[in-house]
């Protein structure tokens, strides 16, 4: 009787499984509460394999996502669904990662993206204004969120902008490799650049969620030193004055 009881068990939850894996996307979309800055738009596929034509978030347009839900999760209580999206054809960012929901939070692995760098320019009050070249390649081997109040735990991850160069008055500038650790500070994404670059950049950025509302701010300063670009140093008078180290200060 006890064999019977835990197979017909087994058989039930694995129907339970199927149901809900073949369940439309777009109804599991369309019943869920979704952040004010976020909207989804031509939703297609099941939960167990979907597509969204586009992701809309707090203004900026993801393509051609395709989801893939990981079969053996659903006997957990934190489903995971891994995600591809971009495209070379459309504008956008471009990567892929996993994704896992529980009750309280969302977490993220795998996570490789890349980024216009531009795109991020332009999110940014500059004294100057500049055009940014090149990709911003993103890598989170983990990272927590809280869904109450978005704030992050467990980072780990870097920023690297390789072969960085940017357009200043008319000049095209050179900036070389820039590298940043991620990190999460008091529930705050920190992205902290190394300082081992050639502009002398040492700077720290902190991401935050408030009220529907991406914010970033941040401090730090430029140092020229011999491998300082020389177009750059025109830039240099719209930072104000050195201080007594030659440090020129930056903020957001």
């Amino acid at each position: 009787m006890k064999k019977w009881f835990i197979l017909g068990a087994f058989f039930f939850v694995s129907y339970l499984v199927f149901i809900v894996s073949t369940l439309p996307l777009a109804l599991i979309i369309n019943h869920s509460e979704l952040p004010k800055s976020v909207t989804i738009q031509a939703v297609s596929g099941t939960l167990w394999k979907g597509e969204i034509a586009q992701i809309t978030i707090d203004k900026q347009v993801i393509n051609e996502v395709e989801t893939q839900l990981n079969f053996w999760s659903l006997f957990t209580l934190t489903p995971k669904v891994d995600l591809t999206f971009g495209s070379d054809v459309l504008n956008g960012p471009q990567g892929k990662l996993t994704l896992a929901v529980s009750q309280s939070t969302l977490q993220l692995s795998d996570v490789s993206i890349f980024l216009n760098a531009n795109a991020i320019a332009n999110k940014i009050s500059l004294p100057v204004p500049i055009t940014a070249k090149g990709e911003v390649e993103l890598q989170l081997s983990d990272m927590t969120i809280a869904l109450d109040t978005y704030q992050c735990s467990d980072v780990k991850g870097q920023v690297h902008w390789t072969r960085a160069s940017v357009i200043a008055m008319d000049n095209n500038v050179k900036l070389g490799k820039l590298s940043a650790d991620l990190d999460c500070e008091k529930g705050k994404l920190l992205v902290k650049f190394l300082s081992k670059n050639d502009i002398g950049l040492n700077f720290s950025a902190f991401v935050s969620v408030k009220g529907q509302k991406v914010n970033i701010n941040g401090n730090g300063y430029l140092k020229p030193g011999v491998n300082f670009p020389t177009q750059l140093k025109l830039v240099l008078p719209f930072l104000g004055k050195p201080d007594a180290k030659g440090r020129y200060r930056l903020k957001l």
